[in-house]
């Protein structure tokens, strides 16, 4: 339950970065609703290939990448970004496959599809790719409810809300369906939910960069949005932790108490100067919210404390590339989402060749994509199962325009 909420905070700091752009496929297809369309992927992003309207009133978005003719450039544009990329190919039939981001047409998402369709031309496997045009959870439930009716093999989708996807997707295993989310850590009605990472290991990665910056020695302190939010604070936990066991030559200063900026990079700006003013001695800052490390780099710039105060945290690229580029900040932490989407189609292959059989995933498996070569398998609360990576990215000014979608 806890990487749900992990997912949440972050997703809802990156949608404010999101902007709406075309992408490429092969081709559109007929919506199940009926409208039909063969135009490139560019006018499905921009207007959608517009399907019928749901009941709640957004318009769905579909592609249908294809495995025999995807572009090269298209599939090329995304391994630059998600580096290394293996497809689990059909060992006999080969299966129909469904793709349902939360949204399409914002740089996010549109990023995953191209990463779809790398992942479709080297699988030689069509896959549709197919969501609503708003973050709307009635739209997406209404768009997988006609994809498990038209008979898909294999469904993967991220919900806008893990429980008004349950009944589909219990309705989807019913039918022999295989079922795979990603940020829905805590559903039941899945085969797997895929996870970049959790929280012990994006602490303890935090506190290796830091320390890395720092050259493993001096006092540091840590930085949530706030105390009641879970994730963030649990990451702060596994940072000391990864300090205590590593680096002792590292100091966690406490007083003061755990810096708090209520998820406000000017609060965070306004922290930072506070605490360097009253603790000098002070070198490190592990922050875990996505407006810490901005915030932190502000006031470190303008107090002229570059290379000598380093600080680190989840961020978007968007929001700290000029840092990067000057040396304020050395690194950030994220993950790459068109990896997992590789990641979410490997798992279903590799259940669909095993005849359907969830089994197949093992704990310690090799799912052929980087950050994912030997996953953890566990199950949820709810009993069903869990894959998850190793799957942060330290972000530098040596890739970070590599990651334009956040």
């Amino acid at each position: 339950m806890k990487k749900k909420v992990v997912c949440s905070l972050l997703a809802a700091a990156m949608a404010v970065s999101m902007t709406a752009c075309g992408s490429g496929s092969a081709s559109t297809a007929a919506s199940t609703s009926g409208s039909s369309g063969t135009s490139s992927t560019s006018a499905a992003a921009d207007s959608s290939a517009e399907a019928a309207s749901t009941s709640s009133g957004s318009t769905e978005a579909e592609a249908v990448t294809s495995g025999s003719t995807a572009a090269e450039a298209v599939a090329s544009a995304s391994t630059a970004a998600t580096g290394e990329s293996a497809a689990v190919k059909a060992t006999g039939d080969k299966p129909t496959i469904a793709f349902v981001p939360k949204v399409m047409g914002q740089a996010w998402w549109d990023y995953v599809q191209k990463s779809v369709e790398s992942w479709s031309s080297e699988a030689g496997i069509d896959v549709i790719y197919k969501g609503p045009t708003e973050i709307d959870a009635a739209a997406q439930v209404q768009i997988m409810t006609d994809l498990v009716n038209q008979g898909v093999d294999i469904l993967c989708f991220s919900p806008n809300d893990p429980d008004a996807c349950e009944a589909i997707c219990k309705q989807a295993r019913d039918k022999g369906i295989i079922v795979i989310a990603t940020e829905a850590s805590g559903m039941k009605n899945v085969d797997y939910d895929v996870e970049a990472f959790d929280e012990t290991g994006m602490g303890a990665f935090l506190m290796d960069e830091l320390a890395k910056q720092m050259g493993e020695k001096g006092k540091y302190v840590t930085m949530v949005g706030s105390l009641t939010m879970e994730s963030q604070n649990n990451w702060a936990d596994a940072a000391i932790a990864e300090q205590e066991k590593k680096y002792p030559d590292m100091t966690y200063l406490d007083p003061p108490a755990r810096l708090v900026d209520n998820s406000d990079a000017d609060e965070a700006y306004n922290q930072t100067k506070q605490l360097l003013t009253q603790y000098p001695d002070v070198t490190g800052i592990c922050g875990t919210g996505s407006f810490d490390a901005p915030g932190a780099a502000r006031a470190i710039e303008e107090m002229g404390l570059t290379g000598k105060v380093f600080a680190i945290s989840v961020a978007l690229p968007s929001e700290v590339g000029n840092y990067l580029e000057n040396g304020t900040l050395q690194s950030v932490a994220l993950w790459d989402p068109g990896i997992s989407a590789k990641v979410m189609l490997n798992a279903g292959m590799e259940i669909f060749n095993a005849g359907k059989d969830a089994s197949a995933i093992k704990d310690g498996m090799d799912l052929q994509q980087d950050g994912y070569h030997a996953v953890t398998i566990s199950k949820n609360d709810n009993g069903a199962g869990l894959i998850t990576g190793q799957g942060q990215l330290a972000i530098t000014k040596d890739n970070y325009k590599d990651y334009s979608f956040a």
